[in-house]
Protein backbone atom coordinates (compact mmCIF):
# COMPACT_ATOMS: atom_id res chain seq x y z
CA UNK A 1 0.00 0.00 0.00
CA UNK A 2 1.44 3.33 -1.06
CA UNK A 3 1.43 5.98 1.64
CA UNK A 4 0.46 9.61 1.16
CA UNK A 5 4.08 10.64 1.78
CA UNK A 6 5.38 8.24 -0.89
CA UNK A 7 2.68 9.36 -3.28
CA UNK A 8 3.49 13.05 -2.89
CA UNK A 9 7.19 12.43 -3.43
CA UNK A 10 6.50 10.24 -6.46
CA UNK A 11 4.28 12.92 -8.00
CA UNK A 12 6.89 15.59 -7.30
CA UNK A 13 9.66 13.44 -8.80
CA UNK A 14 7.60 12.81 -11.93
CA UNK A 15 6.68 16.46 -12.34
CA UNK A 16 10.28 17.66 -11.99
CA UNK A 17 11.77 14.93 -14.18
CA UNK A 18 13.20 15.62 -17.61
CA UNK A 19 10.83 13.10 -19.23
CA UNK A 20 8.56 14.06 -22.08
CA UNK A 21 5.14 15.38 -21.02
CA UNK A 22 3.33 12.31 -22.39
CA UNK A 23 5.62 10.03 -20.37
CA UNK A 24 4.94 12.09 -17.23
CA UNK A 25 1.19 11.76 -17.81
CA UNK A 26 1.50 7.99 -18.24
CA UNK A 27 3.52 7.69 -15.02
CA UNK A 28 1.00 9.78 -13.10
CA UNK A 29 -1.90 7.73 -14.44
CA UNK A 30 -0.06 4.58 -13.41
CA UNK A 31 0.09 5.98 -9.86
CA UNK A 32 -3.62 6.79 -10.08
CA UNK A 33 -4.37 3.18 -11.02
CA UNK A 34 -2.44 1.99 -7.96
CA UNK A 35 -4.56 4.27 -5.79
CA UNK A 36 -7.73 2.99 -7.43
CA UNK A 37 -6.67 -0.60 -6.76
CA UNK A 38 -5.95 0.27 -3.13
CA UNK A 39 -9.38 1.87 -2.83
CA UNK A 40 -11.05 -1.28 -4.18
CA UNK A 41 -9.23 -3.42 -1.61
CA UNK A 42 -10.10 -1.00 1.15
CA UNK A 43 -13.73 -0.88 0.05
CA UNK A 44 -13.90 -4.66 0.27
CA UNK A 45 -12.37 -4.58 3.76
CA UNK A 46 -14.83 -1.84 4.70
CA UNK A 47 -17.74 -4.03 3.62
CA UNK A 48 -16.42 -6.89 5.73
CA UNK A 49 -16.05 -4.66 8.78
CA UNK A 50 -19.59 -3.36 8.28
CA UNK A 51 -20.87 -6.92 8.38
CA UNK A 52 -18.99 -7.47 11.64
CA UNK A 53 -20.70 -4.34 13.02
CA UNK A 54 -17.38 -2.79 14.04
CA UNK A 55 -18.22 0.93 13.98
CA UNK A 56 -14.73 2.22 14.80
CA UNK A 57 -13.05 0.20 12.09
CA UNK A 58 -15.73 1.15 9.57
CA UNK A 59 -15.34 4.84 10.40
CA UNK A 60 -11.55 4.61 10.11
CA UNK A 61 -11.83 2.92 6.73
CA UNK A 62 -14.30 5.56 5.58
CA UNK A 63 -11.71 8.23 6.39
CA UNK A 64 -9.02 6.25 4.59
CA UNK A 65 -11.27 5.87 1.53
CA UNK A 66 -11.96 9.59 1.49
CA UNK A 67 -8.24 10.31 1.70
CA UNK A 68 -7.55 7.89 -1.17
CA UNK A 69 -10.22 9.56 -3.29
CA UNK A 70 -8.68 12.96 -2.68
CA UNK A 71 -5.20 11.67 -3.51
CA UNK A 72 -6.53 10.02 -6.66
CA UNK A 73 -8.13 13.31 -7.72
CA UNK A 74 -4.89 15.20 -7.06
CA UNK A 75 -2.85 12.79 -9.17
CA UNK A 76 -5.36 12.90 -12.02
CA UNK A 77 -5.41 16.71 -11.83
CA UNK A 78 -1.60 16.84 -12.00
CA UNK A 79 -1.66 14.58 -15.07
CA UNK A 80 -4.34 16.74 -16.66
CA UNK A 81 -2.33 19.91 -15.99
CA UNK A 82 0.77 18.44 -17.64
CA UNK A 83 -1.29 17.27 -20.59
CA UNK A 84 -2.90 20.69 -21.05
CA UNK A 85 0.44 22.52 -20.78
CA UNK A 86 1.93 20.14 -23.33
CA UNK A 87 -0.99 20.70 -25.71
CA UNK A 88 -0.81 24.46 -25.22
CA UNK A 89 2.92 24.46 -26.03
CA UNK A 90 2.31 22.43 -29.18
CA UNK A 91 -0.41 24.82 -30.30
CA UNK A 92 1.81 27.81 -29.63
CA UNK A 93 4.61 26.26 -31.67
CA UNK A 94 2.21 25.66 -34.55
CA UNK A 95 0.64 29.12 -34.37
CA UNK A 96 3.91 31.05 -34.20
CA UNK A 97 6.57 29.28 -36.24
CA UNK A 98 10.08 30.42 -35.51
CA UNK A 99 11.44 32.55 -38.30
CA UNK A 100 15.03 33.30 -38.97
CA UNK A 101 15.97 36.67 -40.39
CA UNK A 102 18.43 36.00 -43.21
CA UNK A 103 21.25 38.39 -43.85
CA UNK A 104 21.45 39.93 -40.38
CA UNK A 105 24.80 38.44 -39.51
CA UNK A 106 26.42 38.60 -42.92
CA UNK A 107 29.83 40.17 -43.10
CA UNK A 108 31.18 41.89 -46.16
Amino acid sequence: MITEFELKHSVEDIQTSEALPKRKVRLLLKLARKLKHQARSLLHARALSAQAQDCNTAAHMDRMLQSLREQYDEVRLAADRINRESSREQLTDLAWPKQETPGLLTTV
